[in-house]
């Protein structure tokens, strides 16, 4: 099974990333910390499944770089991206937040999710809340994999 994980913070995705090679040793697992890297990824490879953090920087932000710029959103422009490419990966949001946005332009968790499941029907999964001290993310992921 080829996977690709789009996640900027690096203990999410070692945490993401181990806990899919010891569900299955075979996963093909490819690893993205960008919006930018991520949507080249997907629109030069095939994955069975995306898991997407929704808050991702722009690009890659290379060692002593302090300034980027930040894409609350990136996961619902990267399904977008997906959907209008017509690729059949399986989306599976992985998120330690539960609203998006700032100020007046913020959505939450669940607006997002029902918004997801309405225009993203043939490739949005679910979404897990990921919390690193918690094993319940790793319940839900194996669920959904084993499902699909």
């Amino acid at each position: 099974m080829k996977i690709l994980v789009i996640e900027d913070d690096p203990n999410k995705a070692l945490q993401v990333i181990s806990f899919l090679r010891e569900h299955n040793s075979d996963h093909e697992i490819t690893h993205k910390k960008s919006y930018q890297s991520g949507l080249s990824e997907i629109y030069e490879n095939t994955f069975d499944f995306v898991f997407l953090d929704m808050s991702l920087p722009t690009y890659d932000i290379t060692p002593g770089e302090d300034a980027y710029k930040f894409r609350h959103l990136a996961g619902h422009d990267i399904l977008s991206e997906i959907k209008r490419k017509k690729k059949s990966a399986k989306v599976i949001i992985v998120t330690q937040f539960e609203r998006f946005g700032e100020g007046k332009q913020f959505i939450s968790l669940k607006d997002l999710k029902m918004i997801l499941r309405k225009d993203f029907t043939e490739n949005y999964i679910a979404t897990i809340s990921y919390h690193p001290g918690r094993t319940s993310w790793k319940e839900e992921l194996s669920s959904l994999i084993t499902k699909k």
